[in-house]
């Protein structure tokens, strides 16, 4: 059987995320991609952006040192063995599912294809596990949606937990799957359709794309599936369009074409792809994911170590319940503040964490439009100067009317309800005038005057206020 480079990377990036907790970054999958294709150094940096000394003395052993540990079975893997290794596992993985699979008799509490992350912590979301228990087995097609970090893919994985560990489970099986390295829609197709249909799968696979989609939803016709796509924003940081408009319609597809079965998405962005499903009124249900409660919040801290209430309610709010920023500003205070929230808390700043930084990189430079960036910028230097929300109709006497831009007011309302879909802007309602206000989770109102890349500062007509807070 011959394999491709990205399926290969696919099936590897799973077992790794199984072994160490998270997936291959993006100067390893350079390495490996490099050794694949018997590269030297100096070809690997050539062929991306990192320099020939990181490569091989920051990341190549260490790298080298997991895959010895997930695919090696005792022997060491080195540059020159590594593609025998990596052929093995991808042997390995297609037998292993073949005998799983058998001759299509898929029994209840199988998690197929990729593993999801273990649950060694997980806090509250009871209500969200409740709403997507129903969700799942009403609808067609369903997406997560939230921040970085906010707890979408442990999410997918206690649900799945959940589903599967019951004696009369939901679904005939259950299908696990990362696309945060971009496969193309016709790998992903095979891999899924090796799960599901083997026997067809090794005597008649159908040539073209769309077919196989036929072929897929036909199965999952006569089977009630659930597959997990996680990560779908690693598809959409390609500029691959023909790739992208392949997944649109593959989406619109499982959403709309009668079958028993669920596509779950999560996501931390709303491309466009999927918001026109959306807002086409299609058959895709959005779910947004908001920070955990105040209780289970307070637990995961206390189990960091954290027990002064007060202070670490202040925390809570601040990141909004974020499990992730809360995690990583526990190490910051650990490590620099020797422990004590209090003293943090002195210096009144904020942390905007690695994995939310790179994620507002990709949506300030690639996703969001003019008059979304506008309308952040503008939200928060009116917090910086006056120190409150700003209201609507004051977004839209300054971006409508007296900036150059001079956005109309319906395009005013779809940028702010992308926005709050997005997670970058909080809308309420004042109770007695009944006027809608927006504000800014802190994290991002740092982000953006900070600026740290330089990618908010758009056009002269915004200019924005540094801080150091």
């Amino acid at each position: 059987m011959t394999v491709s480079f990205d399926q290969t990377l696919s099936i590897v990036n799973e077992l790794v995320f199984a072994k160490r907790g998270k997936y291959l970054n993006e100067p390893e999958v350079v390495v490996l991609k490099g050794a694949w294709n018997n590269w030297d150094y100096d070809q690997m940096a050539k062929h991306s952006r990192f320099s020939i000394n990181y490569l091989q003395r920051g990341v190549a052993s260490k790298l080298f040192d997991v895959l010895t540990k997930t695919i090696g079975h005792g022997e060491r893997i080195t540059k020159r063995n590594i593609k025998f290794f990596l052929e093995q596992a991808v042997k390995n993985y297609y037998s292993k599912s073949a005998s799983q699979n058998g001759a299509n008799n898929l029994s209840s509490g199988q998690v197929l294809g990729g593993q999801p992350p273990e649950l060694s912590f997980f806090y509250g979301r009871t209500h969200e596990l409740t709403l997507l228990k129903q969700l799942v087995t009403t609808n067609r097609c369903l997406a997560i949606v939230g921040v970085a970090g906010i707890g979408k893919t442990m999410l997918a994985a206690k649900l799945i937990s959940e589903l599967t560990n019951k004696n009369q489970s939901t679904f005939d099986f259950v299908i696990w799957k990362s696309l945060a390295y971009s496969p193309l829609l016709n790998d992903l197709l095979d891999e899924l359709l090796e799960l599901v249909c083997p026997e067809e799968y090794s005597s008649n696979l159908p040539e073209y794309t769309q077919a196989k989609i036929t072929l897929l939803l036909k199965q999952l016709q006569t089977s009630r599936c659930l597959i997990v796509l996680d990560e779908l924003e690693g598809l959409f940081q390609s500029n691959n369009l023909s790739q992208r408009l392949d997944y649109r319609l593959f989406f619109r597809r499982l959403a709309e074409e009668r079958h028993e079965s669920c596509l779950l998405l999560t996501s931390q962005i709303i491309f466009a792809e999927l918001n026109d499903l959306i807002s086409s009124k299609r058959p895709i249900q959005f779910f947004k994911l908001e920070g955990l409660d105040p209780d289970s919040a307070l637990q995961l801290l206390r189990h960091q170590g954290f027990t002064n209430e007060e202070d670490c309610l202040s925390l809570i709010e601040t990141y909004r319940g974020n499990p992730s920023e809360l995690e990583s500003l526990v190490d910051k205070i650990n490590h620099y503040f020797a422990g004590s929230v209090q003293t943090f808390l002195k210096y009144k700043t904020t942390f905007v964490s690695s994995k939310l930084e790179a994620t507002l990189n990709h949506l300030f430079s690639q996703v969001l439009t003019d008059i979304e960036r506008s309308i952040v910028i503008y939200i928060a230097q009116e917090i910086m100067l006056n120190s409150r929300s700003v209201t609507f109709l004051s977004i839209l006497d300054n971006l409508k009317d007296k900036r150059k831009e001079n956005y109309s007011t319906s395009e005013l309302v779809k940028a702010l309800e992308k926005l709050e879909m997005q997670s970058l802007i909080e809308g309420f309602k004042d109770p007695n005038t009944k006027q809608i206000s927006f504000t800014l989770q802190p994290v991002i109102k740092k982000y953006i005057t900070t600026d740290p890349l330089g990618l908010v500062q758009i056009t002269d007509t915004l200019p924005i206020l540094s801080t150091i807070s």
